[in-house]
């Protein structure tokens, strides 16, 4: 019966698609998660076609510079991710599988316009790990802005690229609770940084780095009191939580330990 349903699914993607990979990249990006939607398979942007989708201020305008495009599966449906990609017209980096998918990391080329498509399953796994599988639902094609805003803050190291992503992440959205893809979920940050204390002060010293930036970048007045008013509920919101046991235990021993894990550089690389 399972065998019947992914052939149906596979016609009807086929259906439904084109099988050339668009010139255009974020109208490509859009492509694969909507021939997922098409197979009943859950795909969604990250990274740099994410924030493209989501930010439009006058800060943004340098976020078409991204070439390669991110995205994040389900592991249950891999297979299928597969067969998907196939019918897109991909071919799978074989070399980059082997040696990283053992870690949920993945990787498809598209020849036609020499561009790579890195896949994470479940997981966003860097510097910290965020586990996005109950998050995949809340926007249409991409993860959450709140997660999007994590996954840039977590990077240890940021380049002023990363903070130019994250000024353009807080100056287009307004801050809540109601777990609203358009908008920063302060719960939902409190919840993690709660748990695991390396990402909290990753989490922290992110928006520390952003903010003492903030004059480089030729914002007005206003905007950068915006910013630094919603830096600060971010950070308060991380700061306030009820930290769980192993969080306290873990900021006993602090810095002196590395609270971060290196990554791995490689061809394609998210």
């Amino acid at each position: 019966m399972q065998r019947q349903l992914d052939v149906s699914q596979t016609v009807a993607l086929s259906l439904s698609i084109e099988h050339k990979p668009l010139s255009d990249q974020l109208e490509e990006a859009k492509r694969i998660v909507d021939g997922g939607r098409s197979a009943g398979v859950t795909i969604r942007l990250l990274g740099g076609m994410a924030c493209r989708l989501h930010c439009h201020g006058p800060h943004s305008h340098h976020l078409r510079s991204y070439h390669d495009i991110d995205i994040v599966g389900l592991k249950k449906q891999y297979e299928r991710i597969e067969r998907i990609f196939d019918e897109l017209g991909y071919v799978p980096n074989r070399r980059f599988n082997f040696l990283y998918g053992g870690q949920g990391r993945l990787q498809f080329y598209d020849r036609s316009n020499s561009r790579n498509v890195d896949l994470l399953l479940d997981k966003f796994e860097m510097q910290h790990v965020v586990d996005l599988r109950t998050r995949l639902d809340i926007d249409e094609y991409t993860i959450p802005v709140t997660d999007l805003l994590i996954t840039k803050l977590q990077n240890v190291k940021l380049e002023a690229k990363d903070v130019l992503d994250l000024i353009a992440i807080l100056e287009d959205h307004e801050i809540d609770d109601s777990n609203n893809s358009e908008s920063i979920d302060l719960e939902y940050i409190s919840r993690l940084s709660s748990r695991d204390w390396g990402l909290h002060k990753s989490l922290v010293t992110g928006l520390d780095k952003v903010e003492t930036q903030l004059e480089n970048f030729g914002l007005k007045s206003s905007a950068r009191e915006s910013l630094h008013r919603k830096i600060d509920q971010i950070r308060n919101a991380a700061e306030s939580s009820q930290k769980t046991l192993k969080w306290r235990l873990r900021a006993i021993i602090g810095a002196r330990k590395k609270w971060y894990r290196e990554v791995e550089v490689g061809d394609g690389e998210l």
